[in-house]
This record gives structure tokens, sequence and C-alpha cells, in this order.
């Protein structure tokens, strides 16, 4: 029996002292303890940019501190990740400042008569802008160096353009996306992925933190580039002649302005490259001299180190061995005359000019130089066909420029 009641004892000692703890510290109030840091979470925010093409831009971050009075037991089942403080912004329709108050929603087995709260901010002020989206080019920057005899050609990206997506303000800064390669001593290719920035018109970032970078429907934060790292050369500026008009290249004076051009390419495309032919003249069609500046055009694989944009040529006959003359032709004379059909010559004579070496020149008549008409191709009725204008000799005298004839073909 003794026993008995020792057991009582104990036991509703145990339960005293449980329900002293209950009392004294689990349900024990404690006031204004702070959960730091609790985000805001912003509900309709896709709404407003599906309905009215609008994002939330600053304060879109925000967060809030916290004092909350509750019981020692439901102060254990909150914190900063469980707490959710949200603000309706599903009614907004045009952008702007707005400051709102949120809502507080606790974690399951907490109610709002459990809890005493106060916020700090007590409210939320963010900013509404248009939402906003454009196209831009991506241009690549080397900043390093090259070997010396080598050359760093324009700088090749992929992407070469991405779209911009974001809140208008920061859009509309926006003139380009930049990469730069940040390597020295070059003499090879290089292909390498860069982080891409935002610039605008004064060469200045953009804070890209809210903006939507994509190439593609795919999400961009790098850039693929390419740096060609080319072998140079200087070679000279020529003209090419083609021999005819009674005289050839030998007989020429020319000069080019500048002389020479510095080009730069792949090694098995400079072995081949030589010189640079500015321009082709056909002497034969050579009346007068020629002074002019000729546009500078390169070949595939090429590129124009010098940045030379045109070349001043000056050509002109050697007259001191080469002479012109003009003649009248009146021996105007066909040849194959189709079948059936008469051919009447209606011109009587031609201004002809010949040239060739000065010896020969002066010797020429008249007679030495006549006219022939190629009658294969004429059609009937009245028409002026080319005219080839043959001159007596070893072929050193010839005539310049082009002549026709007026002829007439009727069936006999």
């Amino acid at each position: 029996m003794k026993s008995k009641l020792v057991s009582m004892a104990v036991a509703l000692l145990a339960s005293l002292c449980l329900w002293i703890y209950v009392v004294t510290v689990v349900n024990q109030e404690v006031s204004n303890e702070p959960i730091n840091d609790v985000a805001v979470t912003f509900y309709g925010a896709d709404q407003i940019r599906a309905d009215s093409n609008l994002v939330i831009t600053e304060g879109a971050d925000t967060t809030v501190n916290l004092r909350v009075t509750c019981s020692r037991s439901t102060l254990q089942k909150l914190s900063a990740t469980n707490i959710v403080l949200t603000v309706d912004v599903s009614r907004i329709k045009e952008p702007g400042t707005y400051t709102m108050d949120y809502s507080v929603t606790y974690p399951s087995g907490v109610s709002n008569s459990d809890v005493k709260l106060n916020g700090t901010p007590q409210s939320v002020t963010f900013t509404v802008e248009r939402f906003s989206s454009k196209t831009v080019s991506v241009r690549g920057i080397l900043d390093g160096t090259v070997q010396k005899g080598y050359y760093a050609a324009s700088m090749e990206c992929s992407p070469n353009e991405v779209l911009l997506e974001g809140p208008e303000s920061l859009i509309s800064q926006v003139s380009y996306a930049q990469v730069i390669l940040q390597q020295d001593n070059l003499s090879q290719t290089v292909l390498q992925s860069c982080p891409v920035t935002l610039i605008d018109d004064n060469g200045e970032a953009v804070d890209s933190s809210n903006i939507s970078i994509s190439a593609n429907g795919v999400s961009v934060n790098a850039i693929e580039v390419r740096q060609p790292i080319l072998q140079m050369k200087e070679i000279p500026i020529v003209v090419e002649f083609l021999d005819g008009g009674g005289v050839t290249k030998n007989d020429m004076i020319w000069s080019c302005d500048p002389q020479t051009i510095t080009v730069a390419g792949e090694p098995e495309v400079l072995e081949k490259t030589n010189q640079l032919t500015i321009t082709q003249v056909d002497l034969a069609q050579m009346i007068d001299p020629i002074a002019q500046d000729m546009p500078v055009t390169l070949p595939n694989g090429l590129v124009n180190v010098t940045e030379l944009e045109s070349v001043f040529v000056d050509i002109s006959v050697n007259t001191s061995r080469i002479a012109s003359k003009t003649m009248k032709v009146t021996d105007i004379i066909t040849a194959n005359e189709p079948e059936g059909y008469e051919v009447n010559v209606m011109t009587m004579q031609l201004t002809v000019t010949v040239r060739g070496p000065i010896d020969e020149v002066s010797q020429l008549t008249e007679d030495d130089v006549w006219a022939v008409i190629d009658a294969s191709s004429l059609r009937e009725g009245t028409q002026s066909v080319p005219v080839t204008i043959e001159v007596s000799g070893d072929g050193s005298v010839a005539a310049i420029g082009q002549y026709s004839a007026a002829v007439s073909l009727v069936k006999e």
C-alpha cells in the first residue's frame, strides 16, 4: 500500500511539472520577435503583363522586416520563408508608381488570431512600366594585341543580333550589344565564348538585370565569337593591258598612286597573291589618255588593311614612238552575204583613226585602209551594223575605237 502511494505521488509531481512547463515556457507569450527579409509576392503580375503589357520594375524585390507577438510555440512555426506577403496588382492598367498594402498568409497551423504583427515598411512602393522589345546587333571588340606581321580582321559573333525584352525605359536606352575578347600576342584565329553587355548611344553600359536577352527563342548570357587572325602582305598595284589598236603594253606610260597596298589573308591565299590589278585596259578601245580614280576591289579571301578605297591611275601612249592618224575610208566591202539576198551598203565613207609606230603610220595612205561588214547575221531591212577596219601591212598599225555602217538586206 505504501509503494502504491509513492507511485501516485511521483506521477502527480510529474504532471505538475509538465503543466508548469507548458504554462511558463511553451505557451509563454513573446513580444516583438524579429522575422526579417520576408519577400513580397505581387499577385497578378503575369495578368497585367498579358492584358496591358506592363511589368513591375523598381520595388519588385522588396522585402519586409516583421515584428511578431505570439506564443513561443507559434513562433517556432514561423520563418521568413513560410510567411507570405502578397500585394494584389491585378487591377493596375497604366504605368506609374504605386503604394499598396500587403496581405499576410501564415503557414498551416497558424491563424491570424495567433499572431500580432507589425511590419516595416507597412506598405510597399513599386514602379510599373510599359513592357517593350527590340532587336539589336552584336558588336565584337578585341581588347588585346597581335604579333608583328599579323592582322585582326573583323570579329564574327554568333548570334550576330539578339532580342531584348524588358521595361521600356531600359530597352529604349540600348543601342547595341557588345562582347569583348581579351587576349594578347595573337598569331592564329581564336574561338571563344564571351559575356554580353548592353551599350547605349554614349558607349556606356546599360543595367541588364531587368532585361531578357535571347536569340531564336533561347536565353543568351554569352556570345560565341570568332576572331580571325590573318597574315599581312604588301603587294604592288598594277594595270593590265590587252594589246590592240596598234600598241602593246610596252608602248604605254602609266602610273598608280599609291603604288602598293597592304592586304591580309590566310597563308594559302596570300601565297597566290602577288599583285592587285586595279583595272584592265583594252588598248584597241583606248583613244584618249586615262587619268582618273579607280575603285579598289579585292579578291575573295583578302582584307584591305590599308583601307584604300581608290587608286589614281594615269595612262597614256608613248608618243615618242607611237603616232595616230585620222583617215577617210571609202572602201567598204561586205563578206558572208546570205544566199538569195542582196546587201546594199548605204554608208559612203567612214572617218577612221589608226595607230602604230610613227614610221609606219606616216607612210599610210587611204588606199591602205578598208572596212569589212560581216553580212552573215543581217536581217531583212535597213540596219546599223559593226564594221571591222583592216590595215595593210604586218599588223603593227591598227584602227582604234568602234565603227558602224548602215546597210540594207533585200531579197533578190
